[in-house]
């Protein structure tokens, strides 16, 4: 009897150790295979536009022209790709005013320049596209010269009285909000609009004639103009659209 109570005691012992070390060795595999899923977790990517050189035409100022035959203009754009989702864009041209009223007669030939920066917040690494969905910002300076080629002041007391300015120099400075799409309509050919919001800074002219508007901004009086742009470009692409890590 003694010697079967020491039996199963050693017996019992034996099944507790090959338990404990069963959930040990479980465990471990547990691990080990947590730490080999983590291991085969596929890296992340994001998506590499097609980047480069890109050069266009803006075809807004032929709109305006059909809307309002007294503006006259022609803009040519650049965007280069300084990084991945990063643009810098600049914007040339010129615009001719000519106005017209029963007392007085405006006109203005004048150029501008605008330089800034995009950056394209469209990026799906589902759907890997060369199109822009952009923000961006401008710094706008316009240079012009205009003139009056007659006035009238009608004064019923001492009578009208009529006279002519000479041409004057302006120098306007703004500032354009921006926002738009641009996308491949072909291979390396791009169609896009923004829509922009200026802010007139400044504007250094003459008092004897106040600018009726400002080449490149819009109507002198509106301290704030919205407007437009309708370009198409041809991109001259330094790498491929593709996936990185």
């Amino acid at each position: 009897m003694f010697i079967s109570l020491i039996l199963t005691a050693i017996l019992s012992g034996q099944e507790a150790v090959a338990q404990q070390d069963g959930t040990a060795a479980g465990e471990n595999s547990s691990t080990a295979a947590g730490e080999e899923r983590e291991a085969r977790k596929e890296p992340k990517f994001v998506v590499v536009k097609d980047q480069g050189l890109s050069l266009g035409v803006d075809l807004s100022p032929f709109i305006i022209r059909a809307v309002k035959d007294e503006r006259t203009g022609f803009c040519v754009v650049g965007r280069y790709g300084v990084k991945n989702r990063w643009f810098a864009a600049a914007e040339v041209g010129f615009e001719h005013i000519k106005y017209s009223k029963k007392n007085y007669d405006y006109k203005s030939n004048g150029s501008y320049i605008r330089v800034g920066m995009d950056y394209d917040i469209f990026n799906s690494e589902d759907f890997p596209t060369n199109d822009n969905i952009f923000i961006g910002l401008r710094y706008a300076y316009a240079w012009q010269q205009h003139e009056s080629g007659q006035f009238t002041i009608v004064d019923d007391y001492w009578g009208d009285y009529k006279g002519t300015v000479g041409k004057t120099s302006v120098n306007s400075h703004s500032v354009d909000v921006v926002g738009g799409i641009r996308c491949e309509m072909l291979r390396n050919l791009y169609m896009g609009w923004t829509f922009r919001c200026r802010f007139l800074l400044a504007s250094q002219h003459s008092d004897d004639l106040k600018p009726y508007a400002i080449a490149g901004y819009g109507i002198y009086d509106n301290k704030v103009c919205i407007g437009f742009t309708y370009t198409v470009e041809y991109q001259i692409p330094f790498n491929k659209l593709g996936k990185k890590k």
